[in-house]
């Protein structure tokens, strides 16, 4: 066996896409408590877009067991879908060696894309804090060192995302928590849904000038009614500005209110696109429904609005391989990604 080492690997495609300066898509798949790999297939299928580089990999959304990120990461590694799985990892409710026991198996079984998070609180379990998310996010960038263990073997290293929440109720606190988790050395980070570009473009500019480089993959959401917003703003860190309800409660129904919000989330995006500067996008298709093959899904509009706004900003990457079966358009069957909810309320 070889003595404890990195691998000099060429990195994760979602990595070399971050350092190289281009835009990136990803999505999000909320894991649920199965043990079938045909079901995790099937929904990661479901999202397979030609600039789809990478699909985070929920760990225990709201708290409720759920399968392994990591087993259902490995499950879509060895599929060969030809998209990379970022596996969701939170620090609350584990002890720190069965972190690194966790990071360790990842390592093992391919995984090379982290989210590190704070996580929600567990239900119907203990709520353990023995490490919080900025060691989190040192081991795994420090990742194979100071373990306490010889690691036998050598270890690619990962590639290290935080999350931000840059609509929460304190604001400053929120920033010096991203402050924190770029000193621990978060390579890029995820938001929360983004419904406001001008109140996301503000926050952004109470950001440090020290983590002008450091890449924001902007959170997107479908949102099907002006009910469907209001439940959405009971969840923390997402605001859902006035004018947006406006526009939805001035709807004749349903059908018609998606249309207003596609047509509102176009400008929003229009704009933004022209204001900052965008690492990409990370689409999140909370609570959508499944969509006969003539319709197009919640989740093809989140698609082609992001491909959009980015097609006006830095080049998307070009280092993705097109997923199995994927054509240069989007296949009908394809457009049911048969999601749920997927927020991780602490992040």
């Amino acid at each position: 066996m070889e003595s404890s080492g990195i691998a000099s690997g060429v990195g994760s495609r979602l990595q070399r896409a971050i350092d190289a300066g281009r835009s990136v898509i990803t999505a999000e798949l909320a894991v649920p408590a199965t043990v079938a790999h045909e079901l995790i297939i099937e929904r990661v299928r479901g999202l397979l877009r030609p600039q789809i580089v990478a699909v985070n990999i929920t760990d225990g959304l709201r708290g409720r067991p759920a399968l392994s990120p990591i087993a259902a990461a490995a499950i879509l590694t060895h599929a060969d879908l030809g998209v990379e799985p970022i596996v969701q990892l939170v620090a609350r409710s584990r002890a720190r060696n069965a972190l690194i026991a966790d990071l360790l198996g990842a390592s093992a079984l391919g995984v090379r894309n982290l989210l590190c998070m704070t996580g929600d609180v567990p239900v119907s379990s203990a709520d353990i804090q023995d490490v919080d998310v900025f060691t989190l996010i040192e081991l795994a960038r420090g990742f194979p060192a100071d373990f306490g263990v010889e690691l036998l073997g050598r270890a690619e290293p990962f590639c290290v995302g935080a999350a931000w929440s840059p609509f929460a109720p304190e604001p400053a606190s929120e920033i010096g928590r991203l402050v924190r988790k770029q000193a621990a050395g978060a390579q890029f980070v995820q938001t929360q849904p983004m419904f406001d570009a001008r109140a996301f473009v503000a926050a952004i500019d109470r950001i440090p000038g020290s983590l002008a480089d450091l890449p924001l993959i902007v959170g997107l959401a479908p949102v099907r009614s002006c009910d469907h917003a209001r439940r959405l703003e009971a969840i923390p860190g997402i605001v859902i500005p006035a004018r947006l309800l406006a526009i939805l409660e001035g709807a004749s129904d349903d059908a018609d209110a998606c249309e207003r919000y596609w047509a509102y989330l176009d400008e929003e995006l229009d704009w933004l696109a022209r204001n900052a500067r965008l690492a990409g996008f990370h689409l999140m298709p909370i609570g959508h429904s499944k969509r006969g093959i003539r319709q197009t899904s919640s989740f093809d509009r989140l698609y082609v609005a992001a491909t959009k706004a980015l097609a006006m900003t830095s080049p998307i990457s070009e280092d993705v391989a097109p997923p199995r079966g994927v054509l240069a358009g989007i296949q009908p069957e394809l457009a049911q990604p048969w999601a749920t909810s997927s927020l991780n309320t602490t992040r």
